[in-house]
């Protein structure tokens, strides 16, 4: 690619990343301060995300040829970009919630599993339902509202997608306390991204 159609297209691509990371975080942070109520989605959101807005620039880089022959780039920015991914699958399993707090999150699990008649046993950052052998890994950071809720056994995990739909049900129905922390720096980064979006192009 000639360099002065790279320098063209690399800022559009950057300012397109911008703009559809400024689009997840203001969706995530407008839905809960909008609404005043805690929500889960599913964590591959994220992922979907990051594809979408690494594959432009990650293409540019490939097809680059950068001053003095060195071609580092062309092969480097795919890899990094397939490691990313990769890392990004692997974390991305379950469903985040968000504007929780540490009880309106476990009072919302507990009274989904009694509602769904699943007895369990719970222990440390995990449930077990003992009439199937299925284990729930439960993590809540109550201090910034978010909270994550994993299924151990991959087969079952039609049984998470129900327990997080009722869990969704439930925050809309029922007053509980929140936690707004993470959906304000939401959209505090998903305007700052915009801002840079549009700087990139213009400035």
């Amino acid at each position: 690619m000639k360099p002065d159609l790279y320098n063209m297209l690399f800022p559009s691509s950057l300012s397109i990343a911008s703009g559809i990371m400024a689009i997840f975080f203001l969706t995530v942070g407008l839905r809960g301060i909008l609404t005043k109520r805690p929500f889960l989605i599913s964590q591959r959101w994220l992922l979907l995300i990051v594809f979408v807005a690494c594959i432009p620039t990650s293409i540019l880089c490939s097809l680059a040829r950068f001053p003095g022959g060195s071609n580092l780039m062309s092969w480097l920015a795919p890899l990094l970009f397939g490691f990313i991914l990769l890392m990004v699958w692997y974390q991305t399993k379950g469903y985040t919630a968000y504007a929780v707090t540490d009880a309106s999150f476990r009072e919302a699990l507990v009274g989904v599993l009694q509602k769904l008649q699943l007895p369990y046993e719970e222990s440390l950052s995990l449930i077990r339902f003992t009439s199937v052998r299925v284990d729930l890994q439960v993590s809540v950071q109550g201090w910034l509202g978010t909270g994550i809720i994993n299924v151990k056994q991959r087969a079952y995990h039609f049984m998470l997608r129900e327990v997080v739909n009722s869990m969704n049900e439930y925050f809309r129905m029922s007053p509980v306390p929140t936690n707004m922390i993470t959906c304000v720096f939401f959209v505090a980064a998903g305007g700052l991204m915009v801002i840079a979006a549009i700087g990139v192009l213009f400035f």
